[in-house]
């Protein structure tokens, strides 16, 4: 049987290369919107600081939380490597409302113990009582959703209410990759954030 011996040195270097090569893979998608998504045509559109760009696998779901402020028009676009994320992302503006409920728990309690003529003795006793509490939940209301869009890359709103809002992201993947991007599932999603004041219009 063949023994095989690995140089130290030698998987140490293929580590960090390796690790390199990650990190690298990760640090060209930093600013894939800056160079990559389409600007608005609408030169009172400014870049919002919010954009981002992030390394995406196929099929995954990835958040952007976001907040957009009353009396702003706001335009949002993606790009993506199309030879690995596909001709497309699947995306939706979803808004985090937090909601108060109200709930019931049994909670533990001492309770002193009275003798027969109803005077505290000194001595208690372990009880439960049911209690009543209010707790804040985030709920989420889809406010846009691509595939009932005709899969659009981009959308416009004009924001009334300050809000928080998720976009969500997914990559359906490319039919064929071709060249370099053969069996790679990871590829660059960018996220263009645009906004302006909303123009007055009307009387």
């Amino acid at each position: 049987m063949m023994e095989m011996k690995i140089d130290p040195r030698t998987l140490i270097t293929a580590l960090f290369s390796a690790g390199c090569l990650m990190a690298a893979a990760q640090a060209d998608c930093t600013d894939y919107h800056r160079f990559n998504c389409q600007s608005a045509t609408d030169a009172r559109f400014s870049v919002n600081g919010q954009s981002k760009s992030a390394s995406v696998q196929v099929g995954v779901p990835t958040e952007l939380n976001v907040i957009v402020y009353r009396g702003q028009d706001y335009r949002i676009s993606f790009c993506y490597d199309e030879k690995i994320i596909g001709d497309h992302v699947v995306a939706r503006l979803v808004e985090k409302i937090r909601e108060p409920r109200v709930v019931e728990e049994m909670v533990d309690g001492k309770e002193e113990i009275l003798d027969d003529s109803g005077n505290p003795t000194g001595r208690f006793k372990d009880v439960q009582r049911m209690e009543r509490r209010t707790i804040f939940e985030d709920t989420r209301k889809v406010l846009w959703d691509n595939t009932e869009a005709e899969l659009a890359q981009e959308v416009e709103f004009s924001c009334t209410a300050t809000k928080r809002l998720v976009v969500e992201v997914m990559a359906p993947g490319a039919e064929e990759p071709k060249g370099r991007a053969k069996g790679l599932d990871i590829g660059c999603v960018g996220i263009l954030i645009e906004h302006m004041p909303s123009p007055n219009i009307g009387f």
